[in-house]
């Protein structure tokens, strides 16, 4: 169903896509007034601490609200949470991207960024997390972060003149650098923005081609209120069709596999709350890379081999665009 959405002219899709969303909420609000669930700050803060997260760690926070049923007080309730289960040296970290639709296709629309007031179209805990005093926001037109904490300013400095969005001299990277934890607060795994910092990372290079071949240039707005042109690279369309938050078949095998490197899952309400290390996720995907299996289509890993095997000079383009990043 979703590569025949895929197909459907982009005015269509956007109207099926709204629909479906009309439809979410309609049944969220039946079934919340059927049967309600309500979670209060100390449930998700005792779950937080039950995953593992204590004083002084970081968190890459990627969040469903809805997921859970009522929380009291909404998105602010669930930051004071983190807000106590971290305490004052910790740091908080949540994705702030203003995508609607892919990166190549949303660049192409040719938007401003602007740090200070472009929203977060992540949900509406990154939306609040990104207006609440004394959470920074990096400067990228499509992969922006927003972090709060110790160390905070210097996890989002120079995102902007990183040659990728993931890898070295982006959030991304350092998250992983510094032991971060991700968490998934109601999302599920599907949301696995930090792989791409694996894939861009690795050594030796990621097998697959995931980048679109040109940088697209993008007009941003700095914290100052600057006009800076940005370029950055986007993934390709081919491998972001079958990937893990597009097909419900992948994100199963990459949970269980994340499982099996030790995701702790814990329940809140009516939803799942996950939390892993990154550096042993990070070891989960080299292991999975070793037996065959990506976030992508499988024959893009096969098709990527046997292109090595015939060019055995040839870089990906992860490499080969970003010159000497890693």
């Amino acid at each position: 169903m979703k590569k025949l959405l895929r197909r459907l002219p982009r005015p269509l899709l956007d109207r099926v896509r709204g629909a479906r969303k009309r439809y979410r909420s309609a049944r969220y609000r039946a079934r919340e007034r059927i049967a309600p669930v309500s979670v209060d700050r100390d449930q998700i803060a005792q779950v937080l601490r039950d995953a593992g997260l204590k004083p002084g760690d970081s968190a890459l926070v990627q969040s469903k609200m809805s997921a859970f049923g009522t929380i009291e007080g909404g998105p602010q309730t669930v930051i004071d949470a983190f807000d106590q289960v971290l305490g004052g040296e910790g740091l908080i970290v949540m994705p702030a991207f203003p995508l609607d639709r892919p990166a190549l296709e949303y660049l192409r629309q040719d938007p401003v960024f602007d740090l200070r007031n472009t929203p977060s179209r992540m949900g509406a805990i990154s939306e609040v997390f990104r207006t609440s005093a004394g959470t920074v926001r990096s400067l990228h037109p499509t992969h922006s972060i927003t972090a709060r904490g110790s160390g905070a300013e210097e996890l989002v400095a120079g995102h902007e003149r990183a040659e990728t969005p993931f890898g070295a001299g982006t959030p991304f990277a350092r998250l992983i650098e510094r032991g971060a934890h991700q968490v998934w607060f109601g999302s599920g795994v599907a949301a696995l923005t930090i792989y791409h910092a694996f894939e861009c990372t690795r050594e030796p290079p990621y097998p697959i081609e995931v980048f679109w071949p040109q940088r697209i240039r993008s007009r941003c707005i700095d914290a100052d209120g600057n006009d800076v042109v940005v370029e950055t690279l986007v993934h390709d369309p081919r491998v972001v069709a079958g990937r893990v938050d597009n097909d419900p078949r992948v994100e199963e095998r990459v949970r269980e596999r994340l499982i099996a490197g030790g995701l702790r899952s814990l329940r809140l309400g009516r939803g799942e709350v996950l939390v892993q290390s990154m550096q042993e996720m990070v070891e989960q995907f080299e292991l999975m890379l070793g037996e065959g299996m990506t976030i992508y289509p499988t024959e893009l890993l096969t098709e990527a081999r046997d292109g090595g095997a015939e060019q055995s000079g040839a870089a990906p383009i992860a490499r080969r665009q970003a010159g000497g990043f890693r």
